[in-house]
């Protein structure tokens, strides 16, 4: 009888598992800095901050009361308040925009003293006016039919004598767009001016190799890589463009960046505000995150 033959596969080899991937499948330590901003913003892209501010300590916010159109002004204590939000915007912002209202111009002064006198007043960056609201707390409204119905959709609802939702958003939008379109030029320059001291750094050292290293012309000349500061365990954002209004307004700017976002998802104490990080192409913009400030 013929003997059936049986086939034995050889043993599998199993490789042992490399030191270097137990350590890529560690956990990967918080990102610092802006470099993985830019990745997701592009090559082309310029990084710009958005600094929202919400003015400081009124008389009415201490009583929780509804104002818009009442131009009160700060209390002494505001400057207190502040000042945590001094340290955050203490860098010179290019663009500087604030509501025409009292509140508003004296805390942007308080933040800004040397440059507050160039920023742009604007009309447009008020608060939602509360109509026959104004200056009314909670406790006074809250058996109104009409002010429960409000607070539980704002757009359909509009307080008496006061102002419809879509002239809000309208006016909000326009003023949000007028901004956008000067930090978009306030860019441009400012990239131009990189490229001509770039330009400028490569005649005065031409020999990367050493020859006029020792030139004072060619040393001042070379740029020093500056690490970000940092404040506690987050580095430092340096806002590009600064705009103090009302708490509304701070919220209604942040759903026109992240439009998926609802209006009171936004909390904004008192001389609190959101940095925005947005990346600016040559075609469109990105808003890419939102962060607390300070």
């Amino acid at each position: 009888m013929k003997q059936k033959r049986t086939y034995k596969a050889p043993p599998v080899r199993r490789k042992r598992r490399q030191a270097g991937a137990r350590r890529q499948a560690r956990l990967k330590p918080p990102r610092c800095g802006t470099r993985h901003i830019r990745r997701r913003a592009g090559a082309s892209s310029v990084i710009v901050r958005f600094a929202l501010v919400r003015h400081s300590l009124t008389q009415a916010n201490v009583e929780r009361r509804y104002i818009s159109y009442t131009d009160s002004p700060l209390l002494p204590e505001a400057e207190e308040v502040l000042r945590p939000m001094r340290r955050a915007v203490a860098h010179p912002a290019p663009l500087l925009y604030t509501s025409d209202m009292r509140r508003c111009r004296e805390t942007l002064a308080q933040l800004r003293p040397r440059d507050a006198g160039r920023a742009h007043v604007d009309t447009r960056l008020r608060e939602y006016d509360f109509g026959m609201w104004e200056g009314l707390t909670y406790n006074d409204l809250k058996e109104d039919p009409s002010y429960r119905r409000w607070l539980d959709d704002m757009t359909s609802v509009q307080p008496p004598r006061g102002e419809p939702w879509q002239t809000f958003s309208t006016r909000t939008a326009h003023v949000w767009w007028e901004i956008l379109q000067k930090a978009s030029r306030q860019t441009a320059v400012a990239a131009g001016q990189g490229a001509r001291g770039h330009r400028h750094r490569r005649e005065c050292d031409p020999d990367r190799d050493g020859t006029d290293r020792g030139s004072e012309r060619c040393r001042t000349a070379r740029l020093r890589r500056k690490r970000p500061g940092r404040v506690g365990n987050a580095y430092e954002a340096r806002p590009d463009v600064l705009v103090v209004t009302h708490g509304g307004m701070v919220r209604r700017l942040y759903t026109l960046a992240f439009p998926k976002k609802t209006f009171w998802e936004a909390t904004v104490p008192i001389g609190a505000g959101i940095l925005i990080t947005a990346a600016k192409s040559p075609r469109r913009w990105k808003f890419l995150r939102a962060e607390r400030l300070p």
